[in-house]
């Protein structure tokens, strides 16, 4: 588990310096490695390293999608590891997880919203194993995200529009992607670098001409309790880094509850104040159900 690995990464900075982490508790910094509390492994470095660290595996515990990823020192500490580079991450005071388990989501009427097509495909309707991706798609061919973005004005891959002020949402880029460039972790009381060659993935991004919106889904059969913050905030800051555009864009969590008949949608947009990860909204909470 991924637990034990950062159980580990405390003991080897600690046998480097025994006050380190301690020390950073005790102050107002918000990252470490920082100005103060320069790299033990290596002084000039912004970032730990696992190489530095002599830990073997980095794809296996770097990576923290799930608040059981960390021990509870972590939580206890409001300290937490945050990815920034190949096989590289700094430690963060700050929220990264968001709480669902207490978040309300207003119930639609699914019956009063028509699907984007005269017929739904059938390569998501079958009886297969289905995925975050087919879960989004059904999503979206069932007019479920449209509602929620934009009402009855905005329809995502219709060819023929009625009205002048019809909107129309084409796919972005989203998939596995790999950085070229820095990146900026920003936060209202400071920021950090996140190095290029940076890998991560979105599950999908959709674009109308006013606005661009990711989207972050999880699915199974019972409600996600938390989710990263950051599976949302990284593609933000990696859309801005190189829109030659002023575009407004929008991040949206689904989490997806199949079981036995029933699918629930639940969808919520957060958003990120300024673009500092510790300024977050959340706004839009609604819940489609439908039998199947």
């Amino acid at each position: 588990m991924a637990q034990r690995d950062w159980l580990e990464v405390l003991e080897i900075i600690a046998n480097e310096d025994k006050g380190y982490l301690s020390n950073f508790l005790a102050s107002d910094e918000v990252f470490l490695p920082n100005s103060s509390s320069p790299n033990p492994f290596e002084s000039i470095a912004a970032n730990f390293s696992a190489a530095a660290l002599g830990k073997a595996k980095p794809g296996n515990w770097i990576p923290v999608y799930k608040n059981q990823d960390v021990p509870e020192v972590f939580h206890d500490k409001n300290v937490f590891p945050i990815r920034a580079g190949q096989a590289e991450f700094f430690f963060y005071r700050g929220k990264v997880f968001f709480d669902l388990s207490e978040t309300d989501f207003k119930e639609v009427d699914t019956k009063q919203i028509k699907p984007i097509a005269t017929f739904m495909p059938a390569t998501l309707t079958a009886k297969f194993q289905r995925n975050e991706n087919a879960y989004l798609n059904k999503a979206v061919a069932l007019g479920y995200i449209d509602h929620f973005v934009d009402g009855d004005d905005l329809h995502i891959l219709k060819r023929e529009i009625q009205g002048k002020s019809g909107k129309r949402l084409l796919y972005g880029q989203f998939g596995k992607i790999k950085t070229t460039k820095p990146l900026e972790f920003k936060t209202s009381k400071g920021s950090k670098i996140i190095k290029e060659g940076f890998q991560f993935e979105i599950d999908l991004v959709l674009e109308n001409e006013e606005e661009i919106i990711i989207f972050e889904a999880k699915s199974g059969n019972m409600p996600t309790q938390s989710f990263s913050l950051l599976q949302l905030y990284y593609p933000l800051i990696y859309l801005k880094s190189f829109l030659n555009e002023a575009k407004k864009i929008r991040t949206v969590f689904i989490d997806v509850v199949a079981r036995d008949s029933v699918e629930e949608y639940r969808l919520m947009e957060v958003e990120f104040e300024d673009d500092d990860f510790d300024k977050v909204n959340p706004i839009n909470k609604y819940s489609y159900c439908r039998i199947v």
